[in-house]
């Protein structure tokens, strides 16, 4: 025999499926005493019941925008609350809450200075978006700061952008999240745009192009880079950090002639420069114009005759002259020619040890400086026997360093 449910108990199973009925002011007052769950269910019916969200004509009815707003509200609170039951709610409730707001602002489209009340002494007082967005975003805020404090750089990031969506137009944070907090969670595209948003608003503060020039370049986009560099050195044209940025874009794009007349004008501005001399001399070399590259380190050297970096060109050019002559006496088969060149052979070499020494008493443990003193020295020793003793020293000193030498 088939078993009968008690009619007893159908009244409560019905009363347990009674669907909930849309309210905005029942859904606002839960908000307002922090009932999440409650104010949740009751918004979620809301919206979703096109008798109250639509007039008779098909349009949104008068409280369509209030109740997207408060929807969006409620799921952002839902997202910055503290109260374990309240956050298990929804997964990405702040997703929910901009397409809320967005909603209701395609409503509204700007008419209401404020969409919802705030109790204040048991009063319910309207409280502006404006000041809504300034509440959500300081609750963002804080817990972003927090977890960048904490090292949870893509939980801070999550966070500040959320920020941002509430205070769109506020530079301070456009900075602080395109300069710090992106680059730190490795959101290098997202960086590039709110930075580049923050200047576009007037931004000035110096860390936000420097930071925007390295994004630009991690990514190698070395044009962007330049960009930036550009509009770095046409402000601060005598700062010497902006102008080696620009100068570093234009070696690495090989646009020598635009690197080599942005140091020719550094250099002419300050004679006692001697790195944009050395970087001119550089350039030079790259453009195999030995004369030139010759110049302009001698030109940094007469500045700073300790000069390592134009010290160690020079040393190497000279060298090159000594090769040279000896390639050139090798090949004569004039025997009066061959003895000229020996007898100016030594004399090259003796230049080009100068230089060596000044590398090495500026560099004493550099591998490069030492090697091409050794040569020199072995190859004067074929002119000067008393070059044996310091051929014997110098590679003392480099077994003691490590190198290996016969």
């Amino acid at each position: 025999m088939k078993k009968l449910i008690p009619l007893l108990f159908l009244p409560l199973a019905l009363a347990a499926q009674k669907p909930i009925k849309p309210s905005v002011s029942k859904a606002e007052a839960a908000l307002q005493k922090g009932v999440f769950d409650e104010a949740k269910a009751i918004i979620d019916a809301t919206v979703a019941n096109q008798e109250f969200m639509l007039d008779k004509k098909g349009q949104p009815s008068k409280n369509a925008a209030k109740a997207w707003y408060l929807k969006g509200l409620i799921y952002a609170c839902i997202d910055t609350t503290k109260v374990e039951k309240y956050k298990s709610l929804e997964a990405d409730p702040f997703a929910i809450a901009k397409l809320a707001f967005a909603k209701a602002e395609d409503i509204d489209k700007g008419k209401s200075k404020g969409l919802v009340n705030q109790l204040i002494l048991g009063q319910p007082i309207e409280i502006s978006k404006e000041n809504v967005s300034k509440i959500l975003a300081q609750a963002f805020l804080n817990r972003s700061y927090k977890n960048f404090q904490s090292k949870e750089y893509k939980a801070a990031f999550a966070d500040a952008e959320k920020v941002i969506y509430l205070v769109s137009s506020d530079t301070t944070l456009l900075m602080n999240v395109g300069v710090y907090f992106g680059p730190s969670a490795g959101e290098i595209d997202k960086s590039i745009e709110f930075i580049k948003k923050y200047l576009a608003l007037g931004g000035k503060n110096l860390d936000a192009y420097i930071q925007l020039y390295t994004l630009y370049t991690d990514k190698k986009d070395l044009e962007s880079a330049l960009k930036v560099t550009l509009e770095l050195t046409s402000k601060f044209p005598y700062k010497v950090e902006f102008v080696n940025m620009e100068f570093n874009l234009y070696t690495q794009l090989n646009r020598l002639p635009e690197a080599k007349t942005l140091m020719e004008k550094r250099a002419k501005n300050d004679p006692n420069d001697k790195q944009s001399r050395y970087f001119i001399g550089l350039i030079s070399n790259q453009m195999k114009n030995t004369a030139e590259t010759r110049k302009w380190m001698l030109e940094a050297v007469k500045i700073d005759p300790e000069y390592h970096d134009a010290n160690l060109v020079l040393a190497k050019l000279t060298y090159t002259d000594a090769q040279d002559m000896r390639t050139e006496r090798n090949a004569t088969k004039d025997l009066k020619k061959r003895q000229e060149l020996y007898l100016q052979l030594p004399g090259k070499l003796h230049i080009s040890e100068a230089y060596w020494e000044k590398c090495v008493a500026a560099k004493p443990s550099e591998e490069e400086s030492l090697y091409g003193l050794l040569s020199i020295y072995n190859d004067i020793s074929i002119y000067d026997e008393k070059y044996e003793p310091k051929i014997t020293e110098l590679k003392k000193k480099m077994k003691a360093l490590g190198l290996e030498v016969d």
